[in-house]
């Protein structure tokens, strides 16, 4: 028999040798379980009497006692009665599960460098009904090409406002071909980024300290989707 099965049951390291010293032995006294185990002779009586407790082990009422191993029916009840257990705690843990609310997620996250940056942009929630840009460079990415054309797929309103010169006119083109939906307006902006997603989030990149900003607050969100849209009034078409 394997030790690691009686710990499986329930059983203590001491207990789990002591029960199979016995087993090899058939019956024993205390000094010779503990010399055959390798439990510590000042631990063994009290293992011995656990065991016992367990209905695992009997005493044999000689001159010198004098220790048994029970049926093996004994450690079939202490298996059903482990199962029980674990039945008993896979219940309270269905119950915890029904009851659990998840920590809420930071309502500001403020990370540094290019890297960050990104990491910081695929945890933007998805845009289900407005996406709302401010895009200093009009970077053009693949990734960036492919999910702005799904949310113009799935109805989902998408506006940048693009910062206007010779430098970033390349890129602006781009996106008016490669993506001809795409709503882009001028705006007199300087070194920021940012988005504002379904009333939920706003992101702000700060290209000068290389900083990026994500705001997960609905009141905030709502304020500067109302900003953009007066903005957006007055803009003028690129």
């Amino acid at each position: 028999m394997k030790e690691i099965n009686l710990e499986l049951l329930g059983l203590n390291k001491y207990e789990a040798r002591a029960y199979e010293a016995l087993v090899r032995l058939g019956k024993a006294g205390a000094s010779d379980i503990a010399r055959d185990s390798g439990v510590p002779y000042g631990r063994i009586y009290d293992v011995l009497n656990s065991l016992v407790s367990k209905s695992l082990v009997i005493i044999i009422p000689e001159k010198a006692k004098k220790f048994a191993p029970a049926s093996p029916d004994a450690l079939e009840k202490l298996l059903f009665a482990h199962l029980r257990n674990i039945e008993k705690v896979q219940a309270e843990i269905k119950n915890l599960k029904s009851i659990y609310v998840p920590a809420a997620e930071e309502p500001i996250e403020i990370v540094k460098g290019r890297r960050n940056f990104y990491k910081l942009i695929h945890k933007m929630p998805e845009s289900r009904k407005y996406k709302y840009a401010y895009k200093f460079t009009s970077e053009v990415l693949p990734a960036w090409i492919s999910s702005t054309k799904k949310q113009l797929r799935n109805g989902v309103d998408v506006r940048t406002f693009v910062k206007y010169s010779e430098e970033t006119k390349p890129n602006i083109e781009k996106w008016q071909k490669l993506v001809p939906k795409l709503k882009q307006k001028k705006f007199d902006f300087d070194k920021v980024a940012g988005q504002i997603i379904d009333g939920k989030a706003v992101f702000f990149a700060l290209v000068e300290s290389n900083t990026t900003v994500l705001i997960r607050d609905k009141p905030f969100a709502r304020l500067m989707k109302k900003l953009f849209e007066a903005a957006w009034e007055k803009a003028e078409e690129v």
